[in-house]
């Protein structure tokens, strides 16, 4: 009556051992790749306003709101924005909701404008798509 019981335990080979540990080595490398490079990408996908951005850029734009007007014609609105440089104007269209920025904006406020920089008669400025990218901090 030498009866044996049998083995609930997971027995595996070497060979099996290896595999699994090279496994979550791999797995491991791949978060911290993906932590440290594509983490970083998504934080601030935008460059900040300076004086080197050229047309075509997506530019972020910290700075106080120095003044605001609407153009003569086309409800346009016009605002000059000091960026710790210099000041820049930011041009928002009347169909990108510039009655809507004005309303939230006051001068001397402290914005965040995301945009794309343009020129206009020789000079750089930054043109809202949307009133939502306008920001009072």
């Amino acid at each position: 009556m030498n009866q044996k019981m049998p083995d609930c335990g997971i027995l595996m080979e070497k060979e099996e051992k290896v595999v699994v540990i090279l496994l979550c080595m791999a797995l491991l490398s791949l978060a911290i790749a993906y932590t440290f490079f594509y983490s970083e990408n998504i934080t601030d996908p935008l460059n900040p306003f300076s004086s080197s951005s050229v047309p075509g850029d997506e530019v972020r734009l910290e700075g106080d709101l120095l003044s605001k007007r609407f153009t003569y014609s086309g409800n346009h609105l016009l605002m000059d924005v000091d960026y710790g440089s210099g000041a820049v104007k930011v041009f928002v269209p009347s169909d990108s909701g510039s009655n809507e920025v004005n309303s939230m904006t006051e001068v001397n406020d402290r914005v965040v404008i995301i945009g794309t920089v343009s020129e206009y008669e020789g000079e750089i400025e930054v043109v809202v798509d949307d009133s939502r990218d306008v920001t009072v901090i």
